[in-house]
């Protein structure tokens, strides 16, 4: 599963939670430094995380995440959660998110290996 825009409130309570329920997480935001409390948390509960920067403005950084994402386990679930703070020319996420996590990309989108898994 991904986050696009794990930061400190509902993006990491997000990622916790998937983790907690054993998927592997991706999680991403601008600066990659402030995922490193996240990252020991989730791992101290032996659960699995990826974490890198990520620029959710840059369609580029976006399809790379998300094809990374998908090397390491299919990716069932895709959140893109980016903060109010993140100036988009409009509202509407990169093309990649929207490609790869389905019709609804700014909530949860469930994939095929999502339904397999219940």
């Amino acid at each position: 599963m991904a986050v696009i825009g794990a930061g400190d409130y509902i993006g990491a309570e997000i990622a916790k939670k998937f983790a907690a329920e054993g998927f592997i997480v991706f999680a991403g935001r601008r600066d990659g430094a402030k995922l490193e409390p996240l990252v020991r948390e989730i791992e101290a509960a032996d659960g699995l995380i990826v974490a890198r920067a990520l620029d959710a403005r840059k369609e580029d950084e976006v399809a790379a995440f998300l094809n990374e994402a998908d090397k390491h386990a299919p990716l069932e679930v895709c959140i893109f959660n980016v903060g109010a703070n993140v100036n988009f020319r409009s509202w509407r996420p990169p093309t990649a998110c929207s490609a790869r996590c389905g019709k609804w990309p700014a909530g949860p989108a469930l994939s095929p290996a999502a339904n397999r898994r219940g």
